[in-house]
């Protein structure tokens, strides 16, 4: 491209800055919105994958029965590839206090699942300890509960621990705690003690982390790992029998010992019992001997037969009591001899029962908070397949739309350039240059606005159940290209392909003025009752409507696309904001819940007594946390095991979907909520596989999925549960309705005074605070609806300035007829008008799919959205449009006040 001409494009972009900057403005938008979303998982891979990194977040979690030694870490960390084996303890202990919590104590690692202090210090004595971030202040103190085992009591040096700090955990990066078998089973917060606070003979757990610096969830992590699980399981398992082997013997070797002590001990208790019997019977023999004497005597010395008799009672009393006390030691020696076979046969039957323990080797995805946040990072990746798409084909087409107009305009001077000998690549570069500059401008800006916006703005929402680490910003080299080259070809593809027609004409050709459209007749004509009442203007309006085809199918898509993003928007706080609602006042009705301690199958009469004088009516079942096996991870759910489902309505409404009851369970059965179904691929009729940290294992039938919108719960009867674990669950939960017109807070604080209640939880509490919570997605649908915004005012304003340019003569005669300025701007505006409201008619439909689409890949743990868009919303989309529509058109009425009506009517010749 020669230098004039590239003068003479110059000129042209200062000269249409309005249409440049139109182009401009689109590509920025598309691709904003396209680099936006798509960097946004990433970016928060990124930023997570850091902070595990940095702590050196461990490949393999391994537990064995028996626990581990030091001599099992030393060899775990000789292995070939393994940067760092550390052991490790943890505890879950109840806490002491008005509300009872059961929390999660772990021993502070040197190397591996490293923590970020928050708060405060370090400890530095065994009596210290830090604290999940935000859970507890500073600077208080966490009290053992009496109601700890005293396996739990033992296991710790210390009955009361100060906090002095509060952390980050790389194995907690989002809200879930996993589950325990003690209190009520949900974690409150996790703990970290040093090690020296433990007094434990074993570690609990042994943690790995290999010589790898792979990003999470990746393919060459993946490649990395792939077959090394089945060669620690062996690694694992084989020290593990080295500790039994040593356990067997060491108890065998006591078996020998006792066995030997007590030969011994029968021996020696032989021996001295038989020469007390000698004794006696030497005895005996003597006094019978005395006796013969003295019967001699008896008639012949009266006197001293009677001093001898009374020598012969009193030794004749001595034996006796020697002979009872012979006897009693006799039974006393032939019981303990009893007693301590019994203990050795007890000994030797415990020891043929041992068996080698069972080892596992936990990878990163049975972490809780790794495996979910792998699925929802992947939710923007998701929408991010389908809107970009949209953004892009509209930048593409009010591309096409630009420059096709502008080339037809300049027909002229693309002729005289021709006849002037200027080849058609130079012809065609001045308008590829035109179009190239302002798509490379545009990606330039939206790549840099989106990549760094979206990110900060999407992590806000992800705040609220992972980590609140900084994002960090994330360049990609190849996202950068795809931009570019997406950009330029919406920009200099389409104007290649708008201008290679005109090109092909002969300059003589193009020197002449191009004949104007024909105009058609609508197919509201043949309607003559409706089309003989319309007036003459707007008559015209809806021929041009239909005339320029281009023109509506672009406005409709434009403004139809505006009006789905809207909907979206609002529809997603509709699903969002109102899921709270739709739990707490249509499924879950109890008004609160208890969680309890110390309660057997039979409850005790005073906790009945305080939920009767103080409750409308109440219900007693088990709870607890339980691992759902789905593939090879797991999923944390909540089992809820009643004894009868006669009047659970009055506490938990089981209804499908669409509102219609389901059938409870019989034994053998589960009836679960649709987010395990949906999200986990729990189908009716299918078998479901439950799993507690203690490895013990449910299996039930599958009968029914029921409507639920927070957390993950599978309902059952409990002699489901004690049939399979082969023992009696307590009751450690309640759902709990209050009289009508009950202080609340009043009686609820009454009911928690009984030494039985752990917790009393209110559910209107727990739906503003779940309510409150979901009002930070209000980000991302403040961004739907920018982007509409941008979206409509673009489309709108560019077809609106194209269509005010190429009739510019017509609009300039019919203010030489006389027009007012309203006049005119209604003449040509209402155009606009009429198709704002086809694009609404087509975006609401299309709003209505993108919506579910958009919903169905919005999984927020532990929440399942209800899809909806209500009425208002509709309204709401509506009447945005309108007034995006009403602003350009405000806009465009100084347009139409500056045409010289002079200047306009001159002959183009």
């Amino acid at each position: 491209m020669g230098k004039a001409v590239r003068k003479n494009a110059l000129r042209e972009i200062r000269g249409t800055f309005g249409r440049f900057f139109a182009i401009m403005a689109i590509i920025a938008l598309g691709v904003g919105f396209f680099t936006g979303v798509r960097i946004t998982t990433p970016a928060m891979v990124n930023t997570v994958n850091r902070f595990l990194d940095e702590n050196q977040f461990y490949d393999y979690r391994l537990l064995s029965a028996l626990g581990w030694k030091e001599e099992d870490i030393a060899d775990f960390r000789s292995r070939s590839d393994v940067r760092y084996a550390e052991g490790a303890y943890s505890l879950d202990i109840i806490t002491a206090g008005k509300n009872e919590y059961v929390m999660r104590l772990h021993s502070i690692t040197e190397n591996i699942n490293g923590i970020k202090l928050v708060e405060g210090r370090m400890p530095q004595s065994s009596d210290e300890c830090l604290i999940e971030a935000g859970k507890v202040s500073v600077g208080n103190r966490i009290y053992l509960s009496d109601d700890n085992s005293d396996t739990v009591k033992n296991a710790l040096r210390h009955d009361m621990f100060n906090i002095v700090g509060s952390v980050d955990s790389s194995l907690y990066i989002n809200f879930e705690r996993g589950n325990s078998s003690v209190g009520n089973g949900e974690i409150r917060a996790f703990v970290y003690l040093p090690e020296d606070a433990f007094n434990l003979d074993v570690y609990t757990e042994a943690y790995v982390r290999f010589n790898q610096d792979y990003d999470i969830y990746s393919d060459e992590y993946d490649d990395y790992m792939d077959g090394r699980e089945e060669q620690w399981e062996k690694i694992a398992q084989s020290r593990a029998d080295l500790r039994f082997e040593e356990i067997y013997g060491e108890a065998e070797k006591k078996l020998d010992d006792g066995r030997e002590e007590l030969e011994k001990n029968r021996k020696d208790g032989r021996e001295k019992l038989d020469e007390a019997k000698k004794g006696l019977d030497d005895g005996k023999a003597q006094l019978d001997e005395q006796l013969a004497q003295l019967e001699q005597i008896r008639d012949i010395m009266p006197e001293q037969y009677s001093s001898g008799m009374e020598q012969y009672n009193a030794a004749l009393a001595d034996y006796e009591s020697g002979l009872s006390d012979y006897e009693n030691s006799l039974v006393e020696f032939e019981n303990q001899i009893n007693d301590a076979e019994e203990e050795l046969r007890n000994g030797e039957n415990e020891l043929a029962k041992l068996k080698k323990p069972d080892t596992y080797v936990l990878g990163r995805n049975t972490n809780i908070g790794y495996a979910c946040f792998e699925s929802d990072s992947d939710i923007v990746a998701q929408v991010a397949r389908v809107f970009p798409v949209f953004f892009i084909l509209v930048a593409a087409l009010v591309c096409m739309t630009t420059m096709s107009r502008m080339v037809e305009e300049q027909r002229t001077q693309i002729g005289v350039l021709k006849a002037l000998g200027y080849s058609e690549g130079t012809v065609m570069g001045k308008y590829m240059f035109y179009s190239g500059t302002a798509a490379v401008i545009g990606c330039v800006l939206g790549y840099g606005a989106g990549t760094y916006i979206f990110p900060k703005i999407i992590w806000k929402s992800y705040e609220l159940m992972y980590l609140k680490l900084p994002i960090h910003y994330l360049f990609s080299e190849k996202l950068a290209l795809i931009a570019i080259l997406v950009s330029l070809v919406c920009s200099i593809g389409v104007t290649w392909f708008s201008c290679r027609i005109e090109l092909a004409e002969t300059a003589a050709a193009l020197m002449r003025p191009k004949a104007p459209k024909a105009g058609k007749r609508v197919l509201l004509e043949r309607v003559d009752f409706i089309w003989k009442r319309l007036k003459f203007l707007k008559k015209v309006s809806i021929r041009n409507i239909f005339r320029y085809k281009k023109r509506l199918f672009m406005m409709i898509l434009g403004i139809g696309g505006c009006m789905a993003l809207l909907l979206t928007g609002f529809g997603i706080k509709d699903s969002i904001a109102g899921f709270a609602d739709t739990q707490y006042d249509e499924i879950q009705v109890a008004d609160a819940s208890a969680a309890l301690r110390n309660v057997e199958n039979e409850p005790p009469e005073d906790l009945l007594t305080v939920l009767n004088e103080n409750t409308k009516n109440h219900t007693l079942l088990y709870t607890g946390a339980w691992d759902l096996l789905y593939g090879k991870r797991v999923k944390s759910v909540t089992i809820n095991a009643v004894e009868s489902f006669e009047d659970m309505d009055k506490y938990f409404v089981l209804r499908d979907m669409n509102g219609e009851s389901i059938a409870p369970p019989v034994e053998g059965e589960a009836v679960v909520s649709h987010s395990i179904a949906e999200r986990y691929g729990i189908e009716k009729g299918s078998t479901m596989r439950l799993r507690d940290e203690n490895m013990r294992e449910l299996n039930v039938k599958v009968t029914g999925i029921f409507e639920n919108h927070v957390y993950n719960v599978v309902f059952m009867r409990k002699d489901t549960m004690e049939t399979q674990l082969g023992e009696k669950l307590p009751l450690n939960y309640a759902f709990i309705n209050f009289e009508e017109g009950a202080d609340e807070n009043l009686v609820s604080a009454e009911i928690s005074k009984n030494s039985y209640i752990m917790q009393l939880l209110r559910f209107d509490v727990l739906k503003e605070r779940l309510s409150k919570m979901m009002s930070s997605l209000d980000y991302i649908v403040l961004i739907v609806i920018i982007c509409a915004a941008g979206l409509a005012f673009i489309v709108l304003y560019n077809l609106t300035n194209i269509n005010i340019t190429e009739r510019v003569r017509e609009i300039a005669t019919i203010k030489v007829l006389g027009f007012f300025r309203r006049e005119t701007s209604a003449y040509v505006l209402r155009e606009n008008l009429a198709l704002t409201a086809m694009g609404i008619a087509a975006g609401s439909v299309a709003g209505v799919f993108l919506h579910r689409f958009v919903m169905a890949q919005i999984k927020v743990d532990l929440v399942d959205f209800s899809v909806r868009i209500l009425p208002v919303s509709f309204l709401y989309s509506v009447v945005l449009t309108f007034i995006f529509n009403f602003a350009v058109d405000l806009f465009m009425e100084l347009k139409l006040e500056r045409i010289n009506m002079a200047e306009s009517l001159k002959s183009i010749e």
